[in-house]
């Protein structure tokens, strides 16, 4: 997810801190007279809190994009695991042979075997660029749904800052955003087709 702004909190006291006049008020001592007991100025906060890691486990979307992804894992991982079982084969193939075959026979097939083990792992990881390839498309969907909500939240809150959760040390639950932002992206983006990466 793209990272949102992380400008010190710190450094907004005194900039973006807003004090209710009539909080203000209430919270004067009388005069001539002994402070209320009361007397904590209400302070509205331009700051949301945002936990990403939360989002990214539990949006619609990207359980969606999961469970896909996995079962396109699982159909490749039964395409490898056939290769292997050949590969297996063929050493034990070659292993029965070394006795019977002149030195030269056997070279060259040992050459065309090592040549297959090869082969094999290429496969490998081209089917796991693909896979990651196909994700990644499909996340870039959640992505650009999840930063649009952000961005509206914010104006409409008129905040001028949202921070992550792990950034923050405390923060009280009025400030956090999560789960507003989280029921807008799975009523907007409930789902995402991820592109079959055998078709790559």
């Amino acid at each position: 997810m793209k990272a949102l702004y992380r400008t010190p909190i710190l450094a907004l006291f005194g900039l973006l801190i807003f004090v209710s006049p009539s909080l203000a008020q209430k919270a004067s001592p009388a005069k001539g007279g002994k402070p209320p007991d009361d007397n904590v100025i209400g302070v509205v906060l331009p700051i949301g809190i945002l936990d990403v890691q939360s989002i990214l486990k539990e949006a619609k979307a990207v359980k969606n994009i999961r469970d896909q992804v996995t079962k396109f894992g699982s159909k490749f991982e039964e395409e490898i695991e056939k290769e292997r079982n050949e590969i297996r084969k063929a050493n034990q193939e070659l292993a029965r042979q070394r006795t019977i075959l002149a030195p030269e026979a056997f070279a060259e097939k040992r050459r065309k075997f090592e040549q297959r083990v090869v082969e094999v792992q290429r496969l490998v990881q081209t089917r796991q660029r693909s896979l990651d390839k196909s994700r990644n498309e499909a996340m870039v969907s959640v992505n650009k749904a999840y930063t649009a909500i952000v961005s509206k939240i914010a104006n409409e809150k008129n905040l001028a800052i949202i921070v992550r959760k792990s950034q923050t040390a405390f923060s009280v639950k009025s400030l956090d955003l999560t789960q507003e932002i989280l029921a807008r992206l799975d009523k907007q983006l409930p789902s995402v087709k991820v592109a079959d990466p055998g078709k790559k």
